[in-house]
């Protein structure tokens, strides 16, 4: 970890209360930077508050609006920093997906992304300040998977990757660079692998070559250095942080 790499950022992070994004707010109040949540629900009960924590669903426009806005004004300045992990993942087989399903999903995890990354890229334009985005996509965005039927959740990750290099691309001019992260199977809530314990394992030696789950606060360190001035030269990339699973 390096101490103090993020002192003076001003950081947004969608889906704070738990997995991914908790461990990524930790990880740059850590490194130095203020930072806001922003979330459906507060943190479960123990998990503690390393922020401030507004309440709004990602993809409501107004919600969004508003959430930037209030953030605004706790950081003292518009977020210069934008991580959104919030999304939901739903395993359905695909003959059997209901449309209400698929606009969930799609409206949460690339909607979100996209209404957040807006608000906070309008807020940094108007103040002529340079910022960095980092979208958290999914390995589910690179590779299918048969045995894990989730369509919808597959197809909101791609999105969310080519998404992601469209920021890059048209706000380059401005300062704000945009990446994303593509996590593998990762420790968190989230995580349906384990399910079955003994075919999670088998999951694991097969088909990922570390052969064990990731961390949170492993792909946490990958979004700090991606937001950080470490990676001044480095926007629309999406980087896998899976164990080398994408790479079998």
């Amino acid at each position: 970890m390096t101490a103090g790499r993020m002192a003076g950022r001003r950081a947004l992070v969608t889906g704070g209360s738990s997995g991914i994004g908790l461990a990524t707010i930790r990880r740059l109040l850590a490194e130095g930077a203020a930072a806001v949540a922003v979330d459906r629900v507060p943190p479960a009960p123990g998990a503690g508050r390393p922020c401030p924590y507004l309440t709004a669903d990602v993809w409501r426009p107004a919600e969004v609006a508003a959430a930037v806005e209030e953030a605004s004004r706790l950081l003292g300045g518009p977020p210069d920093v934008l991580v959104s992990a919030a999304g939901i993942y739903r395993i359905r087989p695909l003959a059997d997906l209901t449309p209400a399903e698929w606009d969930e999903t799609l409206g949460i995890n690339l909607r979100g992304a996209f209404l957040a990354g807006q608000a906070v890229a309008r807020g940094l334009i108007r103040a002529g300040l340079p910022g960095a985005i980092v979208n958290v996509g999914s390995t589910a965005a690179l590779v299918a998977d048969a045995a894990e039927p989730t369509a919808h959740y597959n197809a909101s990750k791609a999105g969310v990757v080519a998404l992601t290099r469209q920021m890059a691309a048209e706000w380059a001019p401005h300062g704000i660079r945009a990446n994303a992260v593509c996590p593998g199977v990762i420790d968190t809530p989230m995580l349906r692998l384990m399910d079955d314990p003994a075919a999670g394992r088998a999951y694991l030696e097969a088909r990922v070559p570390l052969r064990r789950l990731g961390g949170a606060d492993e792909v946490a360190a990958v979004i700090a250095f991606l937001a950080s001035d470490d990676a001044s030269y480095v926007t629309g990339a999406a980087v896998p942080v899976d164990g080398g699973s994408t790479a079998i």
